[in-house]
């Protein structure tokens, strides 16, 4: 299967500490590496390093750290163009997805993913796409 990575998973591989918890997480993401093709776009690493400072004051060497070494080694980065945009816009007005969403789904669309890993059940109104999280 192909899936997509929204940035909540990565922001959470990033940021948390407690050991528990943190193990939940990263099995979650190895058994998505380990059984699907994954993407990212550009949007997802702008909303990981901004998140993981704003919200947890990790510095962003230490997130352009995590993401050099724990991600873009892995996971497909998915170009953002017009033809994605065109899909976004749609999108925005027929499901209330936020931009950022939408313009993931625009990626998504173009790029023959229908899958995407996110906590966010805001992407479960979209059709043609399932949403998988951690059990």
């Amino acid at each position: 299967m192909r899936t997509f990575l929204d940035a909540n998973l990565l922001i959470y591989l990033n940021t948390i500490e407690d050991f528990v918890e943190k193990r939940r997480f990263s099995d979650f993401y190895l058994e998505l590496l380990r059984e699907d093709r994954c993407y990212i776009d550009a949007l997802v690493l702008d909303e990981v390093l901004f998140v993981s400072k704003k919200k947890y004051a990790v510095p962003y060497e230490l997130t352009c750290d995590f993401i050099g070494l724990q991600v873009l080694p892995y996971v497909d980065v998915l170009p953002l163009a017009v033809e994605e945009y065109t899909i976004a816009a749609e999108l925005v007005k027929s499901c209330a997805l936020r931009p950022s969403d939408a313009l993931h789904v625009g990626a998504m669309r173009v790029n023959n993913v229908k899958a995407i890993a996110s906590e966010d059940v805001d992407f479960d109104s979209v059709d043609g796409l399932k949403r998988v999280w951690i059990q």
